[in-house]
């Protein structure tokens, strides 16, 4: 099972966000990449608050600071995940506390998957960083019927598992919770996160096929640049980049160095960052000759290492060089939110003449794109 404290993982990045009943921030972490090393894990989460009263069933949460509510807000109230309770109830009798949970994502990203279509073989996972613990009257609390045990934050922290694949506000299948609560207890709390895997919402949004500049060599110039249409940054390293001419896709190159995109921002890739050797252009990362765009016929593409496998992240490509691989400027997508599969279409444009950085070429690296249409 998967591990937030530092241990290798084979399935690439993870969220975790703090959740229900006192609920903290969780973890995220990198794993292995074709033969790479596994990256250091980070951080993310809110703090919220929530009680479960016993002998009159009901939970309660909310962010801290604010009034409690039925939901469970992870991120801010109602901008990530929502974690909501039904069917509340306590039988006196087995002394079993007894709530149905289902999960909504309110993340632009899906969640549950690492690239928005393969579910992430270990699900959704929510467990229980702290607790229960009883706050009112005693008594130990377990969890009775939990889908697992693992080590997450800590050891033995019992889990329950959503095997969904969530878009944007979609809402998982419901799973009961169960919890041995004595009669002795009237309220209890507990620390619960999220952890999960997340698809990065990367569009290619800009690409330099036929550059004009001060070297003799296309290749110096070229270019490409991606856009986070996410609600989280991302960081590129660990994914990997490669395009296909007509011989072939070339061997992947995989990002070597932290590079991070944020929500709504962008990022360049280029031949070289130094920017009196590639035109002017402000380079974030550097793949040196990993890529070389041809201007009849080619792709580009950014995948994930999941495993053994690579899942395909974004991809464009282009066959007129006419249309694509207009001498000296960029071909950009007039939105991102349009399919920009093929650059030879109408959802791509040529970068206007105003457009102009560096020693003279056309585009808009690192910014909006001249031709942007809302």
């Amino acid at each position: 099972m998967r591990d937030c404290v530092g241990k290798e993982r084979g399935a690439g990045r993870l969220i975790a966000y703090g959740l229900a009943m006192v609920l903290v921030g969780g973890c995220s972490e990198w794993g292995t990449d074709l033969g790479g090393s596994p990256y250091t894990p980070e951080t993310a989460g809110l703090r919220l608050s929530c009680t479960a009263s016993v002998h009159a069933p009901s939970v309660r949460c909310g962010a801290l600071g604010n009034t409690p509510g039925q939901a469970i807000v992870i991120g801010g109230q109602g901008q990530n995940i929502l974690l909501s309770s039904t069917n509340v109830s306590y039988d006196a009798g087995t002394e079993i506390f007894s709530f149905d949970v289902a999960v909504q994502n309110l993340l632009n990203e899906a969640i549950g998957t690492p690239d928005g279509t393969t579910p992430d073989p270990e699900g959704i996972q929510v467990f229980f960083h702290t607790g229960p613990t009883a706050t009112s009257g005693s008594g130990m609390i377990t969890v009775a019927n939990p889908d697992g045990v693992g080590a997450f934050t800590a050891i033995d922290q019992p889990y329950f598992t959503y095997n969904d694949v969530l878009a944007k506000n979609q809402v998982s299948s419901v799973k009961t919770w169960q919890l041995n609560v004595p009669s002795t207890v009237n309220s209890f709390s507990f620390t619960v996160f999220l952890e999960t895997d997340i698809q990065p919402l990367l569009v290619i949004n800009e690409v330099m096929v036929n550059p004009s500049g001060p070297t003799s060599s296309d290749t110096d110039l070229e270019w490409f640049e991606l856009y986070n249409a996410g609600s989280r940054a991302v960081d590129l390293q660990g994914f990997v980049i490669a395009d296909s001419a007509a011989s072939g896709r070339r061997p992947y190159h995989m990002i070597s160095s932290s590079v991070e995109v944020p929500p709504g921002g962008y990022v360049v890739l280029g031949n070289s960052t130094n920017t009196t050797v590639n035109g002017g252009a402000m380079v974030d990362y550097a793949y040196g000759t990993a890529l070389s765009l041809a201007n009849s016929l080619d792709a580009v593409k950014i995948a994930r290492v999941v495993g053994l496998d690579t899942l395909t992240i974004d991809r464009t490509q282009y066959s007129s060089a006419s249309v694509s691989a207009v001498n000296g400027a960029s071909r950009e997508l007039i939105n991102p939110a349009l399919d920009n599969s093929n650059m030879d279409g109408s959802n791509w444009a040529t970068a206007l003449v105003t457009a102009v950085y560096g020693s003279g070429g056309r585009g808009t690296p690192r910014a909006q794109n001249s031709t942007f249409t809302p």
